[in-house]
C-alpha cells in the first residue's frame, strides 16, 4: 500500500468536511477487495428482481458516489 499526499486549497469552513470525505473514500478503497468478497459470498441470498450489476451499482452510489456528487 502506498502513501499519497495531496495539497488542495479548500475554504476554511469546509476543511474538516473535506478531510472526512477523503478519508472515508480511502477507507472504502482499502477495504474494497474484502467488501467484494463479502458481496460474492452473499450473492443469491437476497431476493430481488434487480440484476447483480444493478445491486453493485447501487452499493457504489451509496458509499462513494454521494461524495462525488457533492463536489
Amino acid at each position: 500500500m502506498a502513501k499519497v499526499t495531496i495539497q488542495v486549497d479548500v475554504p476554511d469552513e469546509y476543511v474538516d468536511s473535506f478531510k472526512k470525505h477523503v478519508e472515508e473514500i480511502a477507507r472504502f478503497l482499502r477495504n474494497k477487495e474484502r467488501l467484494k468478497e463479502n458481496l460474492e459470498r452473499v450473492r443469491g441470498i437476497l431476493k430481488t428482481d434487480k440484476s447483480w450489476e444493478e445491486l453493485k451499482e447501487e452499493y457504489y452510489e451509496a458509499h462513494v458516489g454521494r461524495y462525488l456528487r457533492h463536489s
